[in-house]
């Protein structure tokens, strides 16, 4: 029990950052996080194929920034075709994503 309660609390703790850092506009860039044995080709091809258009590379393989101009769409399609997780490339402060010569910050999105 001790374990499970654990993991439930270790899962939340998780849980809240990440929902912070959901985009607040696909239109403006989303960081697209696949899974880790994703190769940087199959990131790109799924971002295309599910009506993205690439921005930028992420700092590894598996996550890409991506732009799309119907963002409920996108977002169901990347996310049929295996990603994990659309983030604001903002919030993960270069983790995850290289923002050089793009601006991802919030002055950007009015």
């Amino acid at each position: 029990m001790a374990r499970f309660l654990l993991a439930l609390f270790a899962l939340a703790s998780l849980a809240l950052p990440l929902a912070a850092a959901a985009p607040a506009d696909v239109r403006v860039g989303a960081a697209v996080v696949f899974p880790p044995w994703t190769s940087q080709a199959d990131a790109f091809a799924r971002i295309g194929a599910s009506g993205g258009a690439l921005v930028s590379a992420g700092t590894v393989p598996f996550v890409a920034v991506a732009t799309a101009g119907e963002p409920a769409a996108f977002a169901r399609a990347v996310r049929a075709a295996g990603a994990w997780l659309l983030l604001d490339p903002g919030a993960l402060g270069g983790c995850l994503v290289s923002n050089e010569g793009t601006d991802f910050t919030s002055s950007s999105r009015t």
